[in-house]
């Protein structure tokens, strides 16, 4: 039993029923404070809910386990750099923007904006540099 008096397992997540009335009782406009005790839901995890169906139109829990890395395909990687040639001042999260506008990703597969920083501030190495492979192995 949580705080609220719901009986929910600790670290799993919320049953999808549940995960249903919180987005329809917010459409219906009650407020997520009143959600979270008529549902004995905490404040955190209703905003968590209504925050991910927002972003992603999905209900569903993200995956145990944390985040995987998301590598840039090579046709990802040629539109941020031809959109930062064609305006050198632009902000990575407008790039990520852009990619997402122009179809090139949708919000799950786009770069977060520090790949996309990552990769503006590295770029590509040429095969002839020496530092392409740098390593500290052999160093210490």
């Amino acid at each position: 039993m949580n705080q609220l008096g719901g009986v929910f397992i600790n670290g799993r997540p919320l049953p999808n029923h549940i995960r249903l009335k919180i987005v329809e009782m917010a459409a219906a406009g009650v407020r997520p404070c009143v959600i979270s005790r008529q549902l004995r839901v905490s404040h955190g995890c209703v905003s968590k809910i209504l925050n991910r169906y927002q972003e992603t139109g999905s209900i569903r829990p993200g995956v145990i386990g944390g985040s995987k890395p998301r590598v840039a395909t090579p046709e990802v990687e040629n539109r941020i750099e031809e959109l930062k040639r064609q305006n050198p001042g632009i902000f990575s999260w407008e790039i990520r923007d852009k990619l997402i506008k122009e179809g090139i990703c949708d919000k799950n597969t786009a770069p977060s904006v520090s790949s996309i920083s990552r990769l503006i501030r590295g770029g590509k190495r040429d095969e002839s540099d020496p530092r392409r492979n740098h390593s500290i192995d052999g160093i210490l």
